[in-house]
């Protein structure tokens, strides 16, 4: 098992990572990514995924993250599951091993063609732009395309998983210091990300998967917790991310 030093986590006994962490809980020793079998990411997000999802509902409700996939479709026939980094592995360890590319917290389920689609391309996590003009032009990224934002190419995942997706983003950003900054883009709509996930509802099997980890592992996401928009509205919380 990999051990990460943690010490890098705190930015003093009342910073903002370090009060950030503590209601994180703590931080188990994840095994690096390189050295980590199939089956022991089946059982760190597939098996979780697949526990969460609510075949009660016609078509459940954990899809996957970009072509919205039902959970056990993915699972069905032929294999197309695969383990998605919110932030790309190539934005956290371009400079060598980094505990952020083990924490399954910042993983979520996408088929192998949509995680090959995305690249190590930024996500577009905001929403789209509002009608503009009397003829109310539209200016729509359409899902699981490649379009390009203030200079840099960005991957457009449906709109329903925009705000599930920047939960685990935001997540990893203030959780771990010393990867890739936001793109220019994701810089510029700070505030746009951070409304778009305190007004979207969380996903019940969203939430459901955050428990799990809270109670087997003592480590989750604040922001699908109770009491999780305060980290949203903390300025200093948001200096850690933008």
């Amino acid at each position: 098992m990999d051990l990460p030093n943690l010490t890098s986590l705190s930015l003093g006994e009342g910073g903002p990572r370090a009060r950030w962490v503590k209601a994180c809980g703590t931080r188990p020793s994840f095994r690096g990514w390189r050295n980590l079998k199939g089956s022991q990411k089946r059982a760190l997000l597939h098996d979780v995924a697949r526990d969460a999802d609510d075949d009660t509902l016609p078509d459940g409700d954990y899809v996957s993250a970009y072509e919205e996939v039902d959970i056990d479709d993915m699972f069905s026939g032929r294999r197309q599951w695969s383990v998605e980094h919110v932030v790309p592995r190539s934005h956290i360890n371009g400079r060598g091993a980094h505990p952020a590319e083990n924490d399954p917290l910042g993983w979520i389920e996408a088929t192998g063609a949509a995680n090959s689609r995305r690249s190590n391309h930024p996500l577009y996590l905001w929403p789209d732009p509002q009608p503009t003009g009397e003829l109310g032009t539209l200016s729509i990224a359409l899902p699981n395309t490649l379009v390009r934002v203030d200079g840099t190419v960005h991957y457009v995942p449906p709109m329903e998983q925009r705000a599930r997706l920047a939960r685990k983003w935001l997540f990893i950003r203030a959780t771990y210091p010393g990867i890739d900054p936001p793109s220019p883009a994701q810089t510029a709509r700070a505030a746009q990300i951070v409304a778009l996930v305190q007004h979207y509802p969380i996903q019940p099997a969203e939430r459901r998967v955050n428990e799990h980890y809270r109670e087997t592992m003592g480590w989750a996401n604040p922001l699908l917790e109770k009491g999780g928009e305060r980290w949203l509205e903390d300025v200093a919380w948001r200096t850690l991310i933008f």
